[in-house]
């Protein structure tokens, strides 16, 4: 069962705003702690994430929402951009 969404996500140039609450997932953070997050926010998991083009996964959302995470050798993936409808900022693959 989906939980209720804690905030609006605002998205923007440096990443995802938490509502109006000045709090944000910011570009660099890891993806657990990303996708954990954004969940809140939507109220839901992502319905998959996997790899999404060379040295990129991608946690997508059923509205289509999607947010990229560059791969790294020692430390986990790092949130590195976001897709939204029409809209996208960061790195993100083709669609």
């Amino acid at each position: 069962m989906p939980a209720r969404p804690v905030a609006d996500p605002v998205f923007n140039a440096t990443g995802i705003g938490v509502g109006a609450t000045g709090m944000e997932i910011g570009f660099g953070r890891s993806e657990p702690g990303a996708i954990v997050a954004m969940s809140k926010l939507m109220g839901m998991e992502p319905a998959v994430v996997a790899r999404a083009c060379p040295g990129m996964r991608a946690a997508r959302w059923p509205d289509g929402t999607a947010l990229y995470f560059e791969e790294r050798p020692y430390d986990p993936p790092a949130f590195v951009g976001w897709r939204a409808g029409a809209d996208n900022a960061g790195r993100t693959c083709p669609l």
